[in-house]
């Protein structure tokens, strides 16, 4: 038979506690742009390329533009806000809660090929459009010298 292992019981608290304490740490942190980077929930978004840009979709039902910031630090494009929880009927009780409320945030890294200052973004029917007109690098020419050798 193979040897027994017996838990510390107290060791294990203290990983706990350790464990608790870096989430902590992590959900206070913010990114460069000042979003808080770690939320009560992350909302769904799709990501598409066509030939001329990039295309961002990200839902956010019941949200204004106003409570939702977006910031760009080096090559990362940050989502934040914050949805909150609005009061019941007059007198009632929520009885089920399942959408997300809190603190929101997503990220995306953007490739090389964007023009940065031609970023626009709309909001229609709680989906957040953002739209990033790519560079025409396949245009831009180079040219290369030949050392005579």
């Amino acid at each position: 038979m193979g040897k027994k292992y017996v838990l510390n019981p107290w060791l294990e608290i203290q990983n706990m506690k350790e464990e608790i304490g870096r989430i902590m740490e992590e959900t206070t942190a913010k990114d460069a742009s000042g979003c808080e980077k770690v939320a009560n929930f992350r909302p769904p978004a799709d990501v598409y390329a066509t030939a001329d840009n990039y295309l961002i979709q990200v839902e956010l039902p019941g949200m204004a533009p106003d409570g939702v910031s977006l910031e760009i630090s080096s090559n990362t494009l940050a989502v934040c806000g914050e949805r909150r929880l609005e009061k019941g009927a007059a007198g009632g009780a929520y009885q089920t809660l399942e959408r997300a409320y809190g603190r929101f945030y997503r990220e995306f890294v953007l490739p090389e090929d964007v023009r940065l200052e031609s970023i626009s973004a709309s909001m229609e029917q709680g989906v957040l459009s953002i739209r990033i007109p790519r560079k025409d690098l396949m245009g831009q020419g180079v040219r290369i010298a030949i050392d005579e050798g």
